[in-house]
């Protein structure tokens, strides 16, 4: 009972990151094109000089890191409470990064990359070592205590 939470996270969450991958590409570059718009100014006012379209492509390649970040960070709440060790999370993330890849595949102006694939499963990683810092500083504050 007390896992349903957690499942229900990681569903909803996975399917939200399907559906970013079933729009369209106009739409897709109009979401990521809002925020570089919003951002890119910052970005000149702060003395950081970089062409539009290559920040561009970063907002939309961290997307997909942070997407899979929030993934990995869920999916943490699941098998630490199955007893499954990070290599569950971490195929876990990267089957739905090949599922979601696959996915572009039949979009319109979309594409499925390995690039994104790796930056996906980086995402995933990257929460994995997160957690596992966290939970050190919390056992430790524990012991402390």
């Amino acid at each position: 009972m007390k896992y349903k939470i957690p499942i229900i996270l990681v569903i909803l969450w996975t399917l939200f990151i399907f559906g970013q991958s079933a729009l369209p590409g106009e739409v897709s570059s109009d979401q990521s094109g809002f925020i570089v718009d919003v951002l890119y100014p910052f970005m000149s006012r702060i003395g950081i000089n970089i062409n539009q379209d290559t920040f561009s492509f970063i907002i939309r390649k961290l997307a997909h890191f942070t997407e899979y970040f929030i993934l990995g960070s869920l999916l943490h709440l699941i098998y630490i409470k199955f007893n499954r060790g990070v290599w569950f999370i971490l195929l876990h993330g990267f089957i739905t990064a090949c599922m979601d890849e696959t996915i572009q595949l039949f979009i319109p102006n979309r594409s499925g990359e390995l690039r994104d694939v790796m930056i996906d499963t980086s995402g995933v990683l990257l929460s994995i070592v997160v957690v596992f810092i966290l939970m050190k500083i919390i056992k430790k504050e524990a012991k402390i205590n």
